[in-house]
């Protein structure tokens, strides 16, 4: 290990630490960067980083590729490391254009941020500035403003070191210098829109989210992306009960600092407008107590009954549902994951967030010879296969879409919530259970999945709320064999 002094306080590291990565993992302190990305490395080409290391006034060292040394003493903070970033802030900004009242970066800007902590409240520059492009669609989701642009070349070396492609370039040089499209022509990589996120400034924005909102009118939750079992951690921005957008959250044993565009784009999936609220038994608008007794008619001793549980239901929903059917007698529990195309990086054959909770609690796929049925109650997104419906007696649906295909059909009705309303906890295609959070409030008459099946029941109706229910579903689960805890992690 090395021992070094940072803003007087010393640490130890591990050999090639650079001084940036020190003081933030170390200390909390967070030197401004811009080309320096924890996920790409750094260029060493925007100078913001500047910090006087071994009291060398005369020759300030840049953090993010300097590594830690021994005995080294670094200053971050002090008079000299403050005037040379003012000085880079100054040049930054010399030619940049005044778009933030309409530009789509504002208020997560780090070049706002930056200006304000540590530029200059004035301007010396009286020429006038150098016009570049605007408006420049790198492909049918991406538009770039080289006008913006401080060609800290993250976008460049995402391409190059993440995709292992060429997509972007830069040419020219001098003041000239500017990022461009490859030889290739339009982006068409299906993880291109990582480059808006870690751009800096606004120089690249979203076709998508383009002058739809400001973010600080916002709301966003902190939760996991439904579109497939890797379990991207993202962060859902919603304005007035309406997503907007998905943004990918950094989670250094899943996603790191990146999502696929699928995933990314389908929040509007989630803006639900036909949906089911309040319970219906025969056709007719019902409260639970009535449903409760109409369902004992109906599953009788549990025999010849099953229950199809959607795989973006959480742990929680699972779990209860489980509960409530092991008391009337039901044994067969199916899970009905879906499946996609798979890409070798992030995105997953499984398209749907939770087949490994499902699993854990007990849920086996479809088999390929159904079984006589007399009932079916299923719960959940999830779709239904023909074969299963045909000889049905009777069919229960918790839902959150009305079709005509199943809740039409269905002798009882329930309501049920997508995966950016619920609360509980997924568990991705390598085990790590995580915490979901809603973005979204449903309104009235859709109580979340767990607390219907609880009112149903007579075991679990002490449950209060969804943390208790993850209590007694770790209990539960401890006391199967071989089976481990689900534990969620922060997200």
């Amino acid at each position: 290990m090395i021992k070094l002094s940072i803003d007087g306080k010393q640490i130890e590291v591990a050999p090639g630490t650079t001084i940036l990565e020190a003081a933030r993992d170390e200390l909390g302190i967070e030197i401004p960067h811009y080309c320096y990305h924890r996920d790409i490395g750094s260029d060493g080409n925007c100078r913001i980083c500047l910090v006087e290391v071994n009291g060398n006034v005369g020759k300030l060292a840049i953090s993010c590729q300097l590594p830690c040394g021994e005995g080294m003493t670094v200053e971050t903070e002090n008079d000299v490391v403050k005037k040379a970033r003012k000085g880079v802030m100054e040049f930054l900004l010399a030619n940049h254009p005044l778009d933030c009242t309409i530009c789509d970066q504002a208020g997560e800007c780090p070049l706002q941020e930056y200006s304000y902590e540590y530029g200059s409240a004035d301007s010396r520059f009286v020429e006038d500035k150098r016009n570049k492009p605007k408006q420049v669609e790198f492909s049918e989701k991406v538009m770039f403003d080289a006008e913006r642009c401080i060609l800290c070349t993250r976008c460049v070396r995402f391409f190059d070191e993440v995709r292992d492609e060429h997509a972007l370039g830069v040419e020219s040089m001098g003041g000239d210098t500017m990022i461009t499209l490859g030889p290739n022509g339009p982006l068409t990589d299906p993880y291109q829109m990582n480059i808006i996120d870690i751009c800096p400034v606004g120089a690249l924005t979203s076709h998508d989210f383009r002058f739809k909102q400001r973010v600080w009118f916002m709301d966003f939750a902190d939760t996991v992306c439904p579109g497939c079992s890797k379990g991207c951690n993202i962060s859902a921005g919603a304005y007035q009960g309406k997503l907007l957008r998905f943004t990918p959250r950094r989670h250094a044993e899943i996603n790191l600092s990146w999502m696929c565009d699928a995933g990314r784009l389908s929040y509007a999936d989630y803006n639900i407008t036909d949906r089911v609220r309040g319970a219906r038994v025969d056709g007719e608008a019902a409260f639970l107590t009535g449903v409760g007794e109409r369902l004992a008619e109906l599953v009788g001793d549990g025999s010849g009954v099953a229950v199809l549980g959607s795989t973006k239901s959480s742990c929680e929903d699972l779990f209860t549902l489980r509960m409530w059917a092991e008391e009337q007698g039901i044994e067969t529990f199916w899970h009905g994951a879906a499946s996609w195309e798979a890409d070798g990086f992030l995105k997953q054959a499984d398209a749907t967030p939770n087949t490994s909770g499902a699993q854990q609690l007990g849920y086996e796929p479809i088999p390929s010879e159904v079984p006589a049925l007399r009932g079916l109650i299923v719960s959940g997104d999830v779709e239904v296969p023909p074969a299963l419906l045909a000889e049905l007696d009777f069919l229960v649906m918790q839902s959150v879409l009305e079709s005509s295909l199943t809740t039409d059909a269905a002798v009882v009705v329930l309501p049920a919530r997508s995966p950016l309303e619920k609360k509980g906890t997924y568990v991705n295609c390598d085990g790590i259970a995580q915490a979901i959070a809603p973005a979204l409030d449903p309104g009235e008459g859709v109580p979340e999945d767990w607390a219907v099946w609880r009112e149903l029941s007579k075991k679990v109706e002490q449950w209060p709320s969804v943390r208790y229910v993850t209590a007694d579903m770790q209990t539960w689960l401890a006391e199967r064999a071989g089976q481990e805890e689900l534990v969620a992690t922060e997200t």
